[in-house]
């Protein structure tokens, strides 16, 4: 059965029925709903029925009037996960089937298809698109303000499979109180000085036991600045500290790169970098301890080095404005990331009575060096309840 083509345009009948089948191993975690392309008060979306966790069909999908797309998204995604870990998708319309092709990104909501009339006759286009940042991300696309999802953040919808991922912004968003000992999340820290990591206070709020890795060196928390979301961590572990740049400032627009541990269970434990610039002096309101920038970052990066084009460590990865922050707002953004100053990491362990001796400012510039410093003073916080 060959795999069908985005964009493929296809006759169907006014009262098509539509049968999907998940086969994947996260399809517990996803639903399917007809939403109709109408904003503001005439959208409307349409669940499909569910026969079982892997099942979901319309007997006609004459029930929705005008235009409208088939929507997989993920249920709950306050845990992570994507809506790729449950392909392959069979979908079958008209007693045709079509073997949808999984996503070339991680997306958490997918558009199967759109449903529109064209000279009178019913049609449907195949499609392949969809959203990193899920279901809400889609329905301030369309403007759907007003419509309510089916199946959103229903009690019974498992976690993803190798458990929960925490949102770059850390908040828990009411998870269920964990089992002690169990994992609860990951986070990533940087090397200050030898066996002193810097990380945010929302990476270890949850938890009462912390592994470095790759050895899973126990780490124990020296202090915690909630305010400014930072945490001071001391363990035994191998790693060459960063350098703080906190002698000259940023400037707008200066390239920089973001270096952490996103998404370990589906991006896999090394470490990740990423490339972009400082695109705000201040944070949200204005708050000045903050910096805005550009470098694509994802749930687990938290706490990760921001340097400049040498090196340098200019800031610690916080927040991203696009996945909490805006969700209820009806507004869309992209990559805009907050990172804290550097001058406040070295203030608070000035504060804690850790001995952060001075290290040279590096100045080469050269980027497989760069990198190759990166990975000795980046490490991923593995935590526990």
């Amino acid at each position: 059965m060959p795999p069908a083509q985005p964009g493929q345009r296809l006759p169907i009948s006014p009262k098509a029925d539509c049968r999907i089948a998940m086969q994947g191993p996260e399809a517990p975690r996803i639903a399917i709903a007809a939403i109709s392309h109408a904003g503001g008060q005439d959208g409307r979306a349409l669940a499909f029925d569910r026969t079982d966790p892997q099942h979901w069909n319309m007997d006609s999908m004459a029930e929705l009037d005008g235009d409208f797309e088939i929507v997989a998204y993920v249920m709950d995604d306050r845990h992570g996960g994507f809506a790729n870990a449950a392909y392959p998708i069979h979908m079958e319309v008209d007693g045709t089937t079509h073997v949808m092709p999984a996503p070339s990104e991680q997306l958490a909501a997918v558009i199967l298809a759109e449903v529109y009339t064209r000279n009178g006759e019913r049609r449907m286009k195949l499609s392949n698109e969809g959203f990193t940042f899920g279901i809400d991300a889609y329905v301030r696309s369309r403007n759907l303000g007003a419509v309510t999802v089916p199946f959103r953040n229903a009690p019974d919808i498992p976690p993803p499979g190798n458990g929960p991922i925490p949102h770059p912004d850390g908040r828990s968003h009411n998870r269920p109180k964990p089992a002690p000992g169990q994992l609860i999340g990951s986070g990533s820290g940087v090397l200050i000085a030898p066996d002193l990591i810097i990380t945010n206070a929302h990476v270890v709020e949850d938890g009462q036991r912390f592994e470095i890795d790759p050895a899973r060196d126990k780490a124990v928390v020296l202090a915690v600045d909630v305010q400014h979301d930072l945490a001071l961590l001391r363990c035994q572990t191998a790693g060459t500290p960063l350098p703080l740049r906190i002698g000259s400032p940023l400037f707008l627009g200066e390239d920089i790169m973001a270096a952490g541990f996103p998404l370990i269970d589906v991006l896999g434990a090394d470490l990740k970098v990423t490339t972009g610039n400082v695109s705000g002096l201040t944070g949200g309101g204005g708050d000045v301890s903050r910096f805005q920038f550009s470098a694509p970052i994802g749930s687990g990066s938290s706490g990760g080095a921001i340097i400049d084009e040498f090196g340098n460590l200019v800031g610690i990865t916080s927040a991203s404005l696009a996945h909490d922050n805006m969700r209820h707002r009806g507004s869309i953004s992209e990559n805009v990331n907050f990172g804290i100053r550097a001058a406040l990491v070295y203030e608070m362990a000035a504060a804690a009575g850790a001995d952060v001796p001075p290290l040279a400012i590096a100045t080469d510039n050269l980027r497989r060096n760069v990198v190759g410093r990166l990975r000795g003073g980046v490490v991923s916080i593995i935590i526990h309840a």
